[in-house]
């Protein structure tokens, strides 16, 4: 195999403590043999399958919250555990870190999807804006990578969020906690509006600590900012029904992360912009005149990304399948 070294620097204030105590405590009972691949693979399927679970309740209880809380704490530590044994087993690689990295991607946008439910909040435009900042993040951080050939992860990330959620769920499970984050408000707007406001708050934080390692700003990255906004809006403002909006936003953000990723990993040149997004803003604009329905406009974007994604994912899976295994050998 070909040489491979993961190149990141984590600053988050909880991983040092969570990593020495629960996260390396932990991992002792994993297994030499189980590949950390397989690790990543676990905690996917456990989001994915709340994600599922989720879709078919109509009023969560605190049952359903007890589920999420388990399957997040889950996924938190299983995310973990694959870093640790793929450093155990010397077994790092770039398809190890594709898999991780990019399956984070769409199980951030579902732990923020459980959430809002849990809270019974409607799935429309502040949800929407929760998931477009939340891949904001992801993405400039990514694209910073394939420029910079150095992952950055700021003190305050998606952990420190995740952890924020956990004990905003565990609240949940009381009356007060209900009373508290559903009914309370704070200058006329419930306590959780504020929350995605800090959410938004700290992507910006994210976006200028990038932009100021990297000294410039990339007219790639503001294409894409520009035509996602634009997008949300969309969503927003039609009325699109929230399955529709939440698949589009996150493919659209999954295309260009990818590809970033891809840029990054293969050595090619940087990500382009997406020019089917004009395509489909010209549809949306002139929908009067072509008398389309806008969900079929929106799903068969959704198609066209999701062929794409598909495609590069192949190539990248192709180009790194060697680095696959299915047991540890001592």
């Amino acid at each position: 195999m070909s040489y491979y070294e993961y190149n990141c620097q984590d600053d988050s204030i909880l991983l040092p403590i969570l990593k020495k105590k629960v996260f390396s405590v932990l991992h002792r009972y994993v297994p030499y043999g189980i590949p950390a691949n397989f690790l990543t693979l676990v905690s996917i399927l456990v989001v994915w399958s709340c994600f599922v679970y989720f879709v078919n309740v109509d009023s969560p209880n605190n049952i359903d919250i007890l589920i999420a809380i388990i399957v997040i704490i889950t996924y938190v530590i299983f995310d973990h555990f694959d870093g640790l044994q793929a450093k155990l087993t010397s077994t790092g690689s770039p398809l190890g870190e594709i898999l991780d990295h990019y399956s984070d991607v769409f199980n951030g946008s579902i732990i923020i999807y459980i959430f809002f439910r849990i809270l019974q909040i409607e799935l429309e435009w502040l949800f929407f804006l929760a998931v477009w900042f939340n891949l904001i993040a992801f993405s400039i951080t990514y694209y910073e990578q394939c420029i910079s050939n150095k992952l950055y992860f700021g003190k305050i990330g998606s952990l420190e969020g995740i952890i924020l959620i956990l004990i905003i769920l565990c609240s949940l499970m009381t009356t007060q906690g209900k009373i508290f984050w559903t009914q309370y408000l704070i200058l006329d707007y419930p306590v959780y509006f504020f929350l995605v406001l800090v959410l938004i708050i700290g992507v910006f934080y994210t976006a200028l600590s990038c932009l100021k390692r990297l000294k410039f700003f990339p007219k790639t990255f503001l294409h894409f900012f520009l035509m996602g906004s634009l997008l949300c809006y969309f969503c927003i403002n039609n009325q699109i029904s929230w399955y529709l909006s939440f698949l589009v936003i996150n493919l659209y953000s999954a295309e260009f992360i990818l590809k970033s990723m891809k840029s990054h990993l293969l050595r090619l040149d940087y990500p382009k912009p997406d020019i089917l997004i004009y395509i489909f803003i010209f549809f949306i604009f002139f929908d009067y005149f072509f008398d389309f329905d806008q969900e079929i406009i929106f799903l068969c974007y959704s198609c066209v990304l999701i062929l794409k994604i598909i495609w590069d994912l192949k190539k990248v899976f192709s180009e790194f399948s060697h680095y696959w295994v299915w047991w540890n050998h001592r």
